[in-house]
């Protein structure tokens, strides 16, 4: 009996923690945040005024791309298909960030340039599956501005907390409705492999074979937060634990040219910060002895302290992103050219609501890259001859 009710009281602890996470991420407002790029030194604003003529939105919601005729990027693609020069695409984790992807293989259809296979981790794997799967851009835009706050919220279906805070099973059944229900990967029309991460051993599992929504429900299975995917006598994570943008996969697959999509707001290069952690001590110590505040403040003050500090959802979140910040020099090493949508850096997990703004930073991301996908196209046939 007593068992029981530990359980039961276990299951509402963790469920509040979570709820209470997920509303705190909403509760940020867009108008706040510094939208700062991630990819060059200029802001999101200053690119929006550079791409003003070029990227807007029209009557029905839709993301209309201009661009100029481009007779030597033209050329150069003619020559990659006599050549049999394959575009790989490879499109990297981070969540409510990926949605950047959208915009960038929108860019890249206004282009005209190829996308010959895929591989995708994460939330790379979802946008990857459904484009690879025949979904339409249009489709990709319709259903990514769609997601609100509420609906956002309704994803998520809380479990026992014995694998993962969430079952996922709500997800799986929206990708399913999307595109992906009942096919295999024998009936994509884009060549498409999946990552996600053995998780006893930590092996690095490439999915190309099977039921499409296995795949992907197993690649985008965050760490103590989705329950893992059992396949056969194994368990399997989010792919982003061992390769954060599949650019070696990519390779594998057959890509000759690689274009990366990289998700990471966490900057690898940071200093070591040094804590003496008896000063902290001794002066908080010191600032509780001074003050004379009476119980109740002290109790509030408490209660404030509580709610200021990162939620469980936030640190697995942000302990991943870390991780994979790590990794992900040695994940691009196999790309030629590496885009960063604008934006992404104060963009939060759950911030799928701010579709709009995620979809532009990759579309502005990947035309001001088109002239370094020229270059590697004119390294790769000089490689050629």
């Amino acid at each position: 009996m007593f068992k029981n009710r530990f359980k039961i009281l276990l299951v509402f602890i963790l469920t509040s923690f979570f709820f209470t996470s997920a509303f705190r991420l909403y509760a940020e407002s867009i108008g706040e945040k510094k939208l700062n790029n991630t990819a060059i030194d200029l802001t999101y604003s200053e690119m929006e005024d550079k791409f003003a003529n070029n990227v807007f939105i029209t009557k029905d919601n839709e993301f209309k791309v201009i661009v100029e005729k481009d007779l030597e990027l033209e050329n150069l693609i003619s020559l990659c298909k006599k050549q049999g020069i394959k575009f790989g695409l490879a499109l990297g984790g981070g969540s409510a960030r990926g949605l950047a992807h959208v915009g960038v293989i929108l860019v890249l259809e206004a282009y005209k340039i190829p996308i010959d296979l895929i591989a995708g981790t994460s939330i790379g794997s979802v946008i990857g599956s459904l484009y690879a799967s025949g979904a339409s851009i249009k489709q990709l835009e319709e259903a990514a501005l769609s997601i609100k706050k509420s609906k956002t919220l309704l994803m998520l279906d809380p479990t026992f907390p014995h694998s993962g805070l969430i079952s996922g099973d709500r997800i799986e059944k929206m990708l399913n409705k999307l595109a992906l229900e009942n096919k295999t990967f024998r009936d994509l029309i884009i060549p498409f492999a999946a990552v996600a991460t053995e998780l006893e051993n930590g092996a690095e599992v490439i999915i190309d074979q099977g039921k499409l929504i296995d795949a992907v429900r197993a690649s985008i299975s965050i760490p103590g937060i989705f329950t893992p995917v059992k396949f056969k006598d194994y368990y399997l994570v989010d792919g982003g634990v061992v390769n954060p943008v599949p650019a070696d996969v990519a390779q594998t697959m057959g890509a000759d040219i690689i274009i990366a999509v990289n998700l990471s707001r966490i900057n690898p290069y940071v200093p070591t910060l040094k804590l003496n952690m008896d000063d902290i001590s001794l002066e908080v110590s010191k600032r509780s002895d001074e003050e004379d505040e009476s119980r109740l403040k002290r109790k509030i003050n408490q209660l404030k302290s509580t709610f200021e500090r990162p939620s469980i959802f936030e640190i697995i979140n942000q302990s991943i992103d870390i991780m994979e910040a790590k990794i992900t020099e040695h994940s691009l090493e196999e790309a030629d050219i590496v885009i960063i949508p604008f934006g992404i850096k104060d963009i939060k997990t759950l911030d799928f609501d701010e579709a709009e703004l995620i979809i532009k930073g990759g579309i502005m991301a990947t035309l001001i890259n088109i002239p370094n996908i020229k270059e590697a196209i004119k390294e790769k046939l000089e490689e050629k001859k």
